[in-house]
């Protein structure tokens, strides 16, 4: 979920084609959620195999990737590891509202409300993530296991100048250190509006995070507090105290009176959060992994022989790459 400063940061909204060439750090959490929240069946249901093993997440991740390597742009997926200590009353607290809505499904009057409440419940599990990261290896592209959160990490790779960017739609990715964010990193520009059930263009937008910053007159520190106060995944916020008016405060008072004057509604001391931010869990990588071409063969196998997906519509994909530029990895 993250922190909510969409009121405050502003982007420029760029065409697919300005990201050609360039190598892209994605959340993988991220976009897995995204998958496994909008790619269902009409009753709400996961698209699964013939032996019941849910393959929403290999859909999208396929075919999402496809269209990036096709557009030229390099991802480098970044799992999550096991989450900070903050995090774990939000982690339950998530952990009971899909249990609730896994009862509410139960009890649904409607299939479309039966379907909404399953969406509710969308959870990531250990064959998620380890079917992910065998597709994209399958697919030659890298992934990096971050040690604790992968939009730190992603956020680390960008501060470093590893990638050209980070992706991720959540906003934390700005407060773990990034230069440059790409939300919206979806090249067919169309999103479901699950409710009602029509799609809508949502161009990919490009944050500069300096630019960000000297336009709000606030350093990457004062970003912090303002999330600290709108509420992050580690604490609550303060109580009527929303981005703008943080801002404000931000800008009137320094760091330790600010601290020590509110409840950010945190069991742990505020000061380690904010620390936390600024200096996240994360790897120090001198360099990407290194990249391995496409298996053809293997990449058939896993998704058409094991998990049912037609052969035909793979092999077109794949066939999409090699037309449009010779070889997956000619580019940086």
């Amino acid at each position: 979920m993250g922190t909510k400063l969409k009121d405050i940061m502003s982007g420029r909204e760029i065409k697919p084609s300005e990201l050609s060439g360039k190598t892209i750090a994605i959340d993988a959490f991220n976009w897995i959620f995204q998958f496994l929240t909008t790619i269902r069946m009409a009753d709400g249901s996961y698209l699964t195999d013939k032996e019941g093993r849910i393959t929403t997440h290999l859909n999208g991740l396929f075919y999402r990737s496809i269209n990036l390597l096709s557009n030229k742009i390099n991802p480098v997926f970044v799992f999550d590891g096991p989450a900070p200590k903050f995090k774990k009353k939000t982690l339950e607290e998530r952990k009971t509202l899909k249990e609730e809505a896994i009862a509410l499904s139960k009890s649904a009057s409607t299939p479309e409300e039966k379907a909404m409440y399953l969406r509710r419940a969308a959870r990531i599990d250990d064959y998620i993530v380890e079917s992910s990261k065998e597709l994209l290896n399958l697919m030659g592209i890298s992934t990096i296991q971050a040690p604790a959160e992968g939009e730190a990490q992603a956020a680390k790779l960008s501060e470093d100048s590893l990638v050209y960017a980070a992706a991720s739609q959540d906003y934390d990715t700005f407060l773990f250190g990034a230069k440059r964010v790409v939300r919206n990193l979806n090249v067919t520009n169309r999103r479901k509006v699950l409710r009602k059930g029509i799609s809508s263009a949502v161009m990919p937008e490009v944050f500069e995070t300096s630019e960000c910053l000297n336009k709000l007159g606030i350093s990457r520190e004062g970003l912090i507090l303002i999330a600290l106060f709108s509420g992050t995944d580690y604490n609550k916020g303060v109580d009527g105290v929303g981005p703008k008016k943080a801002l404000q405060l931000v800008k009137k008072k320094d760091k330790a009176s600010l601290l020590s004057s509110y409840d950010f509604g945190s069991d742990y001391d505020i000061n380690d959060i904010f620390g936390y931010f600024l200096h996240p869990n994360v790897l120090k990588l001198d360099s990407l992994p290194q990249q391995k071409k496409l298996d053809t063969g293997g990449l058939l196998d896993f998704l058409c022989e094991k998990h049912g997906f037609e052969k035909d519509r793979v092999l077109q994909s794949i066939e999409k790459l090699d037309i449009k530029q010779g070889s997956l990895f000619d580019y940086g």
